[in-house]
């Protein structure tokens, strides 16, 4: 009997194949809209819009033997200002028209006056390089006994993370520089450039949508001309096409910091990460107990969790490897502390 199928047979398992059983579900009416009169906790999730904030930097000096009007001349005149800020494209006293201050170094502020109230209150808003975003800078003049009182305020609405430490760190240096100035009548103008030149560009666009379209492969194309690779990763290299026509240049990514990942700079500057902090009752202090549990806290930090920062964020100024004041820790013999009071596990 040969082992080859009849036709016959192989007909009736095609058109076997044709009809293949159908199964009939039942229905559940009562479950159908189930997800929409009963939907899951959670869901939709909420999610972040906007993260508003608002910041505001102050600086003063006092300055003996400078009037008011000595100030206000300082503060206002194109050929004074160029000894001490700025050269002075078109004039700070009208409100009605643009100006620049120009620091000769490939970078200005676009400058528009608010309010000029001679000899008191200067007031202007400006943008780096005419594109960076807005903010209000307020100088006040006020008489004192033998000196002349100079605040000057910068505000601003959700500015960069490092403004703070840029713009804040900056105002004290300029007036010393405006003190120099009145004290000696030279110039005392100095280069703003430090890792410069940088823009700042405001997008009229939610941000993680922002964030989504700039560093998709496509958005690099078109803002970056990036010309080889696809992302922005750390560690990876880009070739990008330079818009001047003058050939190309490989870019070395060392960081690329998400959204949300980098704290406000409201916020300590050692945020985000691991800290080590302790309360006792003033019965327990003086036992070594915050030793002894700062030394088993670092111990799994480091040996267990794999960590490479444990911080202390209290301000002090510390000795390596000794006490912390106040019922503080002796550090291990494997971990120093910082200038930024971090624990780092030694290399």
């Amino acid at each position: 009997m040969s082992g080859k199928p009849q036709n016959g047979a192989l007909a009736e398992a095609d058109r076997g194949a044709e009809r293949p059983p159908v199964i009939e579900l039942p229905s559940f009416p009562a479950l159908e809209r189930v997800g929409q009169e009963l939907p899951p906790l959670h869901l939709p999730p909420g999610q972040t819009l906007v993260r508003d904030r608002w910041e505001r930097l102050v600086s003063a000096i006092d300055l003996p033997g400078a009037t008011p009007e000595d100030v206000w001349h300082a503060l206002t005149s194109p050929s004074v200002l160029k000894l001490w800020l700025a050269v002075c494209h078109g004039s700070l006293l009208s409100t009605d028209r643009d100006c620049t201050l120009d620091f000769e170094d490939g970078e200005f502020f676009l400058v528009r006056t608010r309010a000029a109230e001679r000899p008191h209150r200067l007031e202007y808003v400006w943008r780096w390089l005419g594109i960076g975003q807005a903010t209000q800078v307020r100088w006040t003049i006020e008489r004192g006994r033998g000196a002349t009182k100079v605040t000057v305020t910068e505000e601003a609405m959700n500015p960069p993370w490092d403004w703070q430490t840029w713009n804040g760190g900056g105002w004290p240096g300029i007036l010393d520089q405006l003190a120099a100035h009145l004290r000696t009548g030279t110039s005392w103008r100095w280069p703003w450039r430090r890792m410069g030149p940088y823009a700042q560009v405001e997008l009229a666009v939610p941000f993680y949508q922002a964030w989504e379209k700039l560093l998709a492969p496509m958005g690099l194309r078109f803002w970056l001309q990036v010309m080889r690779g696809e992302t922005l990763t750390a560690g990876s290299s880009v070739g990008l096409l330079m818009g001047d026509a003058s050939g190309s240049i490989e870019m070395k990514v060392h960081r690329v910091v998400l959204p949300g990942e980098q704290p406000p700079s409201f916020l300590p500057s050692v945020l985000p990460a691991v800290e080590v902090g302790w309360r006792l009752a003033r019965p327990a202090w003086g036992l070594g107990l915050a030793t002894e549990g700062a030394r088993a806290s670092l111990r799994h930090a480091f040996a267990e969790l794999e960590l490479e920062t444990v911080v202390d964020r209290r301000e002090w100024n510390l000795d390596w490897n000794a006490p912390l004041p106040g019922g503080g820790f002796l550090l291990p013999d494997d971990v120093k502390l910082t200038a930024t009071f971090s624990a780092v596990k030694a290399a």
